[in-house]
């Protein structure tokens, strides 16, 4: 068990390391043990429902096949979605994500963002059309009516809100969510995040059951129960292709591998998966977009809670393709110059840098002071 901590305190530093200080909560060593110790009974339950999940991810790729092969009947184009349309996986860790336990959300989440499909508003980069499956490991079945959040860095590195040093409430790109259908599934469309120093590409993930909506279109962030917080990745060869083109060139940031980022290696510890499965959307290329599959694995039984204490800004209705019909002060909603937003500055790269070594020192001095009350 102390080497287990050992590991998550070390992926929890890696976590600080490659972000700001933004409405950090410091969890303590039997929150870090007791999520543990959830993410290796997720992993048991799933695998009980491992023919359901492979039953139920054929069942997507199946129909998304038979849409692009409409598709592809009318315009005589017949793309890699097509032909790859219903592989067979064998295991469960090729079919389920079921991604890094966190305590906290991270730094870089914001409360009651908008309920809709198409988060990109002007951002640009490759499209990334992502087909969530939601299963409740609990009964092998799939969750009506949950809702999937994500939220992630653009393709210079930064996130919406947070381009800046100081947070700003109307930036919305890159943030918002979805409900799952009759069949578990939720479609979000997005674009393919960037990377920043001390992290590989990533997308953050919530679920919820029983949560409610506002008037005025966006998501109750503390309405519910939240069920599952986590983070998806790319496997590399995707990245390459990806950071090839522009407006990833653009990014200032240092590359983080995935073999470099500790979250990544965290989330396999446990024998967990998390990786999408992605094709290409339309064609044989970037140019067409991506479409990734993830089946999240949730215990509806469990249940987290959000600490950060920044909120959406934004205040008026949304349509179903993501558009806002107003916002606050008169503040657009729309993406920065250009669609990106560069990474964050080099004084404030040292300034994170000297606030995190503090924080490791501390974490360290906590960890082993917690391992010689132990002994």
């Amino acid at each position: 068990m102390q080497f287990g901590l050992l590991l998550s305190l070390l992926s929890l530093s890696a976590f600080v390391t490659a972000h700001s200080m933004h409405q950090r909560r410091i969890p303590t060593l039997e929150e870090i043990a007791r999520e543990e110790i959830r993410a290796r009974e997720r992993v048991v339950m799933a695998r009980d429902c491992e023919q359901e999940i492979r039953e139920h991810l054929a069942m997507r790729m199946r129909r998304r096949a038979e849409i692009q092969k409409r598709h592809s009947d009318a315009t005589g184009v017949l793309n890699n979605a097509v032909r790859a349309s219903s592989p067979h996986y064998t295991t469960i860790q090729n079919t389920t994500c079921l991604t890094s336990p966190e305590v906290v959300e991270g730094p870089y989440y914001v409360n009651n963002e908008m309920v809709r499909q198409d988060v990109r508003e002007s951002q640009k980069g490759v499209t990334l059309v992502m087909d969530f499956g939601v299963m409740d490991t609990s009964t092998c079945t799939p969750i009506n009516n949950a809702f999937v959040e994500i939220w992630h860095a653009n393709a210079t590195g930064s996130y919406g809100g947070y381009s800046t040093n100081n947070f700003d409430s109307s930036e919305t790109f890159l943030r918002g969510g979805w409900y799952t259908d009759s069949n578990g599934i939720a479609e979000l469309t997005t674009v393919y995040p960037g990377y920043y120093t001390g992290r590989t590409p990533h997308v953050h993930i919530m679920v919820r059951t029983n949560w409610t909506e506002s008037a005025n279109g966006t998501l109750v962030s503390h309405s519910g129960s939240l069920v599952h917080i986590g983070q998806m990745f790319f496997n590399e060869s995707w990245n390459d292709e990806v950071f090839a083109t522009s407006p990833y060139t653009e990014d200032k940031n240092d590359r983080t591998l995935n073999s470099q980022d500790s979250i990544l290696s965290s989330a396999f510890q446990s024998g967990y998966n998390a990786y999408t499965s992605l094709q290409y959307l339309n064609g044989n290329d970037l140019s067409g977009g991506l479409v990734g599959y993830l089946t999240l694995g949730v215990d509806t039984r469990s249940t987290k809670s959000i600490t950060n204490t920044n909120y959406n800004g934004v205040v008026g209705s949304v349509s179903n393709n993501g558009s806002s019909n107003g916002s606050s002060n008169g503040t657009s909603t729309s993406g920065s110059n250009n669609g990106t937003t560069n990474g964050t500055s080099n004084a404030e790269s040292q300034r994170r840098g000297w606030e995190n070594t503090v924080y490791l020192s501390l974490l360290m001095l906590a960890f082993f002071g917690y391992k010689a009350q132990s002994v």
